[in-house]
């Protein structure tokens, strides 16, 4: 729409400014009027960059805050293989002793994993579709896990900050507690990233 406006401002300008007398410096002015209004509909085309988000792989996110976070071992007592083998698939934190894993402190609350290049923390959610019913609902005796699940995700966002540049994304391995977790944790921190990946 600009594109079409910027010949019939140029024509309404060049007549404007010639019956004012001012010839030489009207045509000028049309021209820098011109140029401005190209760069302006070249800008407009271009694909809007978060300014301070790093999400180059190949380079360090200069002022990343979780980078003054630390290392934190997890007891892994009563996990499941799955569970452990999941989180150490997503998370991608360095190995940690036999029973334990290794994840990432940053402002008082734990995540399973944290990517500085990225400025990414993750969390991994693996089994968790068999505390559903076959509606696709929260079995009653596990309420108080779904809550405490809902709960992490908040204080993991409230302590993912700022946004940008830092980044939270939570992988769900299974489809139904993929749908159920992200419709709420979207709801309440829509630029929380929720993903399927099984």
């Amino acid at each position: 729409m600009a594109s079409i406006a910027v010949p019939l401002i140029e024509a309404a300008a060049t007549r404007v400014l010639a019956g004012l007398g001012v010839g030489v410096a009207g045509s000028i002015a049309v021209d820098s009027a011109k140029k401005r209004q190209e760069a302006a509909d070249k800008a407009a085309s271009t694909p809007i960059a978060r300014v301070d988000a790093c999400t180059d792989d190949s380079s360090k996110c200069k002022n990343c805050p979780p980078d003054k976070g630390a290392p934190y071992l997890r007891n892994t007592a009563g996990w499941s293989d799955d569970s452990i083998t999941y989180q150490v698939r997503i998370a991608q934190m360095p190995p940690a002793p036999t029973g334990f894993l290794t994840e990432w402190l940053f402002n008082g609350v734990t995540f399973d994993g944290f990517d500085s290049a990225q400025c990414l923390l993750k969390e991994a959610k693996a089994r968790y579709d068999q505390f559903f019913d076959m509606f696709r609902q929260v079995r009653p005796w596990w309420k108080d896990g779904a809550d405490k699940i809902i709960d992490e995700a908040y204080r993991q966002a409230a302590a993912a900050m700022p946004r940008p540049p830092v980044q939270l994304r939570w992988h769900f391995m299974e489809p139904i507690s993929y749908r159920y977790f992200s419709r709420i944790i979207n709801a309440a921190y829509p630029d929380v990233e929720v993903v399927f990946q099984p």
